[in-house]
């Protein structure tokens, strides 16, 4: 468009609206003075446009000068003032703007904005009153003074509006909404529930009215009620979520577990919610019963395991499984929920410390030291982690790495078992690089946290018998955890390794002759030692 057509297009604009005692005559040819006002005009707007406030409030002024009847001119400088926060002088220019142009409904809707604001609200809806009047058909605008007082608690006359649209338009969805959120605000419940069961004869097929009258139902003890209009919603829209979501604590509630289960696998496999939002509903439902109660436990993984087709990479998911699958003792498949949950990206210290749990006789020692490492990058005042990375660094034989990682982790031992683990750790790690000094001192301060460690007595008993030093004690020491679990092949072999070192042969075969039956799942070490005892009473 050339410059020439915008402005007569805008001169048009302002002759129109820039004095009402003009406005019911033929509109006049511009003349000089005209596209000066309309040039005003454009560079005002423009200047507003840039945040040049000031600026345009001088060119909407000299728009004054040129036509003192221009309301435009004067509704603008409103704004401008309003917006530069000179309230006082905005709505003098928006009053007479309106009093230029009465049934312009935009000065009039600007000016109760700028009331309300200023919580003039008296004002605001004398303003809205007149608009309502202006333009009758537009319905927010009784929506807006319906607002105003309901805020001000004028229900009476809040009512009154609605009830004045309603007159106008008939019977209709809109009104009674509006009435029905007006008793609603005012507790008011059987007032607003009148309106909504209007909207349901006159809408039966709506479910938002009939879920709407389902909860006022339930909410007041008349759940047959609330039952039949939720199996209606059901047949009208199976997959209503907030529909199924109800049905499924209506019956779990009953105690009608089969059907309420059947809701549950509903929510799971619908398509208009989420996963987080869908585990926090089903948890909200079991709450503690799913950690008190196996057969809960069991239907919750039952229905994570069914979500797990629409949202197979979905961490978190796994994580609940993985908590799930160790609590009911399926240990193989926590160690792949585990695996999956961290792959995903799930980086919880309890998720990583199940991890490592399940590792323990299903992964290698590699495998467990990267997890540790991660977990030690995340959480690094976590002790767990330095002492599984530890053991797992003595198994591979990497002595002096493992006892570095031990000593790290021993800065954030907190608990008893920590203290156990750390120690009785780096004893074994010291007597493999033969520091057989440090490595007893560590089996002592383990033992001083603990004299009844049945571990950490078997081991030290083991050590001291292979340097043949202490048997006595060592002896001591075995017999306790042979009394103590005299079905242990582990502590039966020590004690008897003892005996032999002792020279007391036949005791020492009559404590391995017990385990004879299980003879093929023997170790090597026990085999041998088993062997040696044998030759020495030349059996």
């Amino acid at each position: 468009m050339k410059r020439s057509s915008i402005i007569l297009t805008l001169l048009f604009l302002i002759l129109c609206l820039s004095s009402c005692k003009n406005q019911e005559k033929a509109v006049k040819q511009p003349n000089d003075n005209d596209i000066k006002v309309a040039q005003l005009v454009i560079d005002a707007a423009t200047q507003r446009e840039l945040g040049n406030l000031e600026k345009a409030s001088s060119l909407y002024k000299e728009v004054i000068r040129f036509q003192p009847n221009n309301s435009l001119a004067y509704y603008q400088l409103a704004a401008i003032d309003f917006e530069s926060k000179n309230i006082a002088s905005a709505i003098e220019y928006n009053q007479k703007a309106i009093e230029l142009s009465p049934k312009n409904h935009w000065y009039r809707t600007q000016l109760a904005e700028i009331y309300l604001l200023t919580n003039q609200t008296d004002k605001a809806a004398e303003q809205y009153r007149e608009i309502i009047e202006l333009q009758p058909e537009v319905t927010e605008y009784y929506s807006e003074l319906v607002g105003i007082y309901v805020n001000a608690n004028e229900i009476n006359k809040a009512i009154e509006i609605a009830n004045l649209l309603e007159k106008r338009q008939g019977i209709n969805e809109y009104c009674s909404m509006l009435k029905y959120n007006i008793y609603k605000s005012q507790n008011q419940h059987e007032k607003a529930i009148k309106e909504i069961e209007i909207l349901s004869k006159e809408y039966p097929s709506n479910v938002a009215y009939l879920s709407i009258l389902a909860q006022y139902y339930l909410n007041n003890e008349k759940e047959e009620k609330a039952l039949n209009l939720m199996k209606k919603v059901e047949e009208i829209d199976s997959n209503n979520v907030e529909n199924i979501v109800a049905l499924m604590e209506i019956y779990y509630k009953k105690g009608d577990m089969p059907s309420a289960e059947i809701y549950i696998d509903k929510l799971c496999r619908t398509t208009k919610m989420g996963f987080e939002e869908k585990n926090q509903i089903i948890l909200g439902l079991y709450k503690a019963k799913v950690d008190e109660d196996i057969e809960t436990l069991r239907n919750y993984i039952k229905h994570l395991e069914t979500m797990l087709n629409m949202y197979p990479e979905e961490g978190r998911l796994w994580q609940f499984l993985s908590i799930g699958y160790m609590r009911t003792f399926r240990m193989d498949e926590a160690y792949q929920a585990c695996k999956k949950a961290v792959e995903y990206g799930v980086r919880d210290m309890d998720l990583y410390k199940r991890y490592i749990i399940t590792q323990q006789f299903r992964a290698e020692d590699e495998e467990r030291i990267k997890t540790c490492d991660d977990a030690i990058k995340l959480y690094p005042r976590e002790c767990i982690f330095y002492i599984v990375k530890g053991y797992s660094l003595v198994n591979l034989k990497e002595y002096e790495e493992a006892i570095e990682t031990l000593e790290k982790g021993l800065k954030y031992a907190k608990q008893q078992s920590d203290y156990i683990d750390i120690y009785s750790n780096l004893a074994e790690a010291y007597y493999r690089i033969e520091n057989k000094d440090k490595a007893f001192e560590y089996f002592e301060k383990a033992l001083e946290k603990d004299t009844n460690n049945l571990m950490v007595l078997n081991n030290y008993a083991y050590y001291l018998c292979l340097e043949n030093i202490e048997l006595d004690k060592a002896e001591k020491m075995s017999k306790q955890t042979y009394d103590a679990q005299s079905y242990n092949i582990t502590f039966a072999d020590t004690y008897a390794w003892i005996l032999f070192a002792k020279k007391d042969y036949q005791n020492a075969k009559m404590i391995l002759d017990n385990f004879l039956s299980e003879q093929e799942t023997w170790s090597e070490t026990v085999k041998e030692h088993y062997q040696k005892i044998l030759e020495a009473l030349n059996q």
